[in-house]
């Protein structure tokens, strides 16, 4: 992991209209891996002053199996690490599914507790993607990543013949029966959550909101490789990112698949050539598809997404690279809001991409 150039973003994004929730919520260049995804925030070579006192801090440490990578143009240099910490520190004890404290971990396992802000917060983001794509964003397909062995990176063989006990474990998937009366999640036997393709960006979202309450304005904050970036870095330039080709093997020279300027947006990226689990030639991806049971499979090997809102663009990256190429397409064109760059192969085999209008206009190169 090399150090790079963190970026900004702006607002708290409320996802709900109907909601009242609202988010607590470098020119080095670096390396961010999430699911193994590469992002890079292209050269500064100093942490410059301002003639108004604020300088350039810079934050990064590990955070959900991952790293975070966070810079701050703060008054005075006031640092904010430790704050920082202490949220990443919440959001684990609330949706982390590795830890067995965790209020997630303990719903899963059938106690009766109340749900927490955080925890409702991150609920009914998914619910709305979960609704809003036709259920391909599910976050209940927990047993189905377990059962094909993600979670400990271990393949079943079984698995991969035996159709019949996927179709049995798929009896116990479905959002839609899971609900929240109350302050207490309803959730059926059998049935578990998991939130990890949504829980990055909400993260991400968090600290905007606490920067943002301290009267930062402008920032990049990364967390496993979802981003947010407000304002401008300390040169006074709008934040820039470089994002890797979907390729398994690093090219150093030529690892760019598009480099851009982020401005007051979050921006999340999912794929399926980098985490992946190989058996007799055959590669499956991380990605599950909630109708089949199995790893989603389509011409798609990566979705870029842009977004106001950090955690709705993972939940969208996730979803799309379930639903495929011209779903997404159909998608975005009726949800203005929302901007994409896809990669994906043609029927040749050859790669091509799709850029929405308003994604292209960010591109530099």
């Amino acid at each position: 992991m090399r150090m790079c150039d963190l970026m900004t973003l702006e607002d708290r994004a409320s996802f709900y209209s109907s909601c009242d929730i609202i988010y607590l919520l470098e020119r080095a260049i670096y390396s961010i891996d999430r699911r193994k995804i590469f992002y890079y925030f292209l050269p500064l070579l100093i942490s410059c002053s301002h003639s108004d006192n604020t300088i350039l801090v810079t934050n990064s440490g590990e955070a959900q199996g991952s790293y975070y990578h966070i810079k701050y143009m703060s008054s005075y240099g006031e640092d904010y690490h430790l704050q920082i910490d202490s949220i990443l520190q919440e959001v684990d004890s609330s949706l982390s599914i590795y830890k067995n404290y965790s209020l997630i971990s303990r719903l899963n396992s059938g106690q009766k507790l109340s749900v927490d802000y955080l925890f409702e917060s991150v609920f009914l983001g998914a619910q709305k993607v979960f609704l809003e794509t036709g259920g391909n964003f599910d976050c209940s397909v927990s047993p189905l990543v377990n059962a094909w062995g993600f979670y400990n990176n271990s393949l079943r063989d079984s698995l991969i013949l035996d159709s019949l006990m996927v179709s049995s474990i798929l009896e116990n998937i479905g959002f839609q029966r899971i609900r929240i009366i109350e302050d207490s999640l309803v959730i059926p036997v059998k049935m578990s959550l998991d939130f990890n393709s949504i829980a990055q960006g909400f993260t991400v979202d968090l600290i905007a909101e606490y920067l943002d309450n301290r009267g930062i304005d402008n920032y990049l904050i990364e967390v496993g490789g979802e981003l947010l970036a407000k304002g401008r870095n300390d040169e006074d330039n709008i934040w820039r990112i470089g994002v890797d080709k979907p390729s398994e093997y690093i090219d150093s020279s030529k690892r760019f698949q598009f480099i851009l300027d982020l401005e007051n947006k979050a921006l999340a990226t999912s794929g399926n050539y980098r985490k992946f689990h190989e058996k007799d030639g055959v590669k499956y991806s991380h990605v599950i598809n909630p109708f089949t049971g199995f790893p989603a499979h389509n011409r798609l090997l990566s979705v870029t997404v842009i977004h106001d809102n950090c955690m709705l663009a993972d939940a969208y990256a996730t979803a799309f690279m379930v639903m495929g190429l011209k779903k997404t397409k159909e998608f975005v064109e009726q949800n203005t809001d929302i901007e994409i760059y896809l990669v994906y192969t043609s029927r040749g085999g050859d790669w091509k991409t799709y850029i929405s209008p308003s994604m292209l206009e960010r591109i530099i190169n």
